[in-house]
């Protein structure tokens, strides 16, 4: 027996729980959510609010500067704790045109890209996209 209060074994022991319980902690950390965004820029076309399975969908639906449709949809999972999908949906002005930044509807479990950040009222398409038709 070597002496000392902890025996050589007893430290394997321990520091295999101390790895175990910090594995364990690491892994129930939240995850980011690091998800592939984008800036479009649209004239807003029609804007309305769908029913679907007792939960409001807040639609919007655009034109590009090529004359390309598009519907997005704001989605309060989306937006996070900053704004309300109600809100956002109400600021937004038909026949106005808007910067937004969206995001992969699927990651929301939404049929529709969804608009992930705040939409910027400009006056008409920028000169980049207005030159890329």
């Amino acid at each position: 027996m070597n002496g000392g209060f902890i025996t050589d074994g007893t430290r394997y022991i321990i520091l295999g729980i101390v790895f175990v319980l910090l594995l364990g902690g690491i892994m129930m950390m939240p995850k980011r959510k690091n998800y592939e965004t984008w800036v479009v820029e649209v004239r807003i076309v029609k804007k309305e609010v769908v029913e679907n399975d007792g939960e409001a969908l807040y639609l919007l639906h655009t034109e590009d500067s090529e004359g390309k449709e598009a519907v997005y949809q704001i989605t309060q999972k989306a937006l996070g704790e900053g704004l309300t999908a109600e809100n956002a949906h109400k600021e937004i002005r038909r026949k106005k045109y808007y910067q937004l930044k969206v995001t992969e509807g699927e990651k929301y479990g939404c049929d529709y890209p969804c608009i992930c950040g705040a939409a910027t009222l400009i006056d008409g398409f920028t000169q980049e996209t207005s030159a890329a038709q």
